[in-house]
């Protein structure tokens, strides 16, 4: 007679159940993982404005010229220039943002010579998370997000 032995191993049943666990996990852990990352995008998007409001700030002052940086809606995009025909660099918007023209008051950012903001305003972006605002006080024109 032969004498089977009994291996104690998992049945399919019980490897399914497993896979379909640690694969519901993973589904909840990448879903969470993209919403910060989208977070953190918008975090860095809004950064990158004051950084670059600060940047034109100094240029103007120390290159002794006017520099400007314009924000256009259709294309999404701003740009920072020196005249009209000068651009410095562009930046595009992040996915999912968009500057609500009708609601901002002012379209462009200026400096003089002298690091003195000439058109002082509020400038409104529409994004996934609600609506920021970034507000351009007078004087020597420092950018706050809120």
């Amino acid at each position: 007679m032969i004498d089977i032995k009994n291996e104690r191993g998992f049945t399919l049943i019980e490897m399914l159940i497993v896979l379909f666990v640690v694969m519901c996990l993973t589904g909840i852990v990448t879903k969470i993982s993209l919403k910060v990352a989208e977070i953190k995008e918008l975090e860095r998007f809004f950064t990158q404005i004051q950084l670059d409001v600060q940047f034109i700030q100094t240029y103007s002052m120390q290159q002794r010229e006017y520099v400007s940086m314009k924000f256009e809606s259709p294309p999404h995009r701003y740009i920072i220039k020196k005249d009209f025909y000068t651009n410095y660099y562009e930046r595009p918007f992040p996915k999912g943002v968009e500057l609500m023209t009708a609601s901002s008051t002012i379209q462009s950012i200026m400096y003089n010579y002298n690091g003195n903001i000439i058109n002082a305003g509020t400038l409104y972006f529409k994004t996934p998370q609600g609506i920021k605002k970034v507000v351009m006080t007078l004087g020597r024109g420092r950018s706050r997000v809120e």
